[in-house]
């Protein structure tokens, strides 16, 4: 493989890594706003529910984008290295 093929390669891999990261951001808004409105459905339902599952979320979404990344990362170093 050429350098300019493994550079091309590269930010290709880079680019499918943001691509997977706005997939994943646009899936947190999608849960976001379904806890939200089933708060504003259900009126028993507490704002510590609402607040805790809105943590759980955030928790896995920050450790699935840092997944994304560091994969994103390896592959990135692996082409360069091949």
């Amino acid at each position: 493989m050429t350098r300019q093929t493994r550079l091309d390669n590269q930010k290709k891999v880079k680019e499918l890594g943001e691509k997977q990261k706005t997939i994943v951001r646009n899936i947190r808004q999608d849960h976001l706003k379904l806890v939200k409105k089933a708060a504003k459905d259900d009126p028993e339902m507490g704002k510590d529910v609402v607040v805790r599952v809105e943590k759980d979320v955030e928790k896995e979404i920050k450790s699935a984008l840092e997944d994304i990344e560091k994969i994103s990362e390896q592959v990135q170093k692996d082409i360069m290295s091949a």
